[in-house]
């Protein structure tokens, strides 16, 4: 945004419920959250990690290519990528220079559930040691394998339940 437009919509008398919308992202407004280059994103919507909420149809002149159709992602959704992928080292997409092979390009999708050791989840998390006993309480997930010793969990369950609760660092999502 402009600064102009920034300062226009603080002086807005429903700024608190335009804050309380989701928010959505371009995919280039999404690698600039994420701190990488667009085609280390569109690797990420490739492998799986990302799907679109939404999308907008824009209708240009047909001397300008007629209709565009833009994928929108939850900003929730891009914010908390960092969290729910522990397992990458976000550092190196991030550090990659101008054509240069992206790590994310050696990775291959999915074929199974993104499922996490409890110890994750406690990192994620806003509190330390008493996330072990979140296990007990009603409502927490089930675990989706491991030991007793050593449970682990689904990422699509665990996340949801953590935001529910207010247990999230979002603050870290983007470092």
């Amino acid at each position: 945004m402009h600064p102009d437009q920034v300062a226009a919509r603080a002086r807005r008398r429903d700024l608190e419920e335009l804050l309380d919308r989701p928010l959505y992202l371009g995919p280039e407004q999404a690698a600039v959250s994420l701190g990488v280059r667009r085609t280390d994103f569109d690797q990420m919507r490739r492998l799986g990690w990302l799907r679109p909420a939404r999308t907008v149809t824009i209708r240009h002149s047909s001397s300008q290519g007629g209709t565009t159709t833009i994928n929108l992602y939850a900003g929730l959704d891009v914010a908390l990528l960092p969290l729910v992928r522990h397992d990458v080292d976000w550092a190196a997409p991030r550090a990659v220079g101008k054509g240069r092979r992206s790590p994310l390009a050696a990775l291959t999708s999915e074929k199974s559930e993104h499922v996490v050791p409890l110890q994750h989840v406690v990192r994620t998390a806003v509190v330390g040691r008493t996330a072990t006993r979140w296990r007990r309480l009603p409502g927490f997930p089930a675990p989706a394998d491991g030991t007793e010793a050593a449970p682990r969990f689904r990422v699509a369950e665990v996340v949801p339940w953590l935001l529910a609760h207010r247990k999230l660092a979002l603050s870290n999502a983007a470092s």
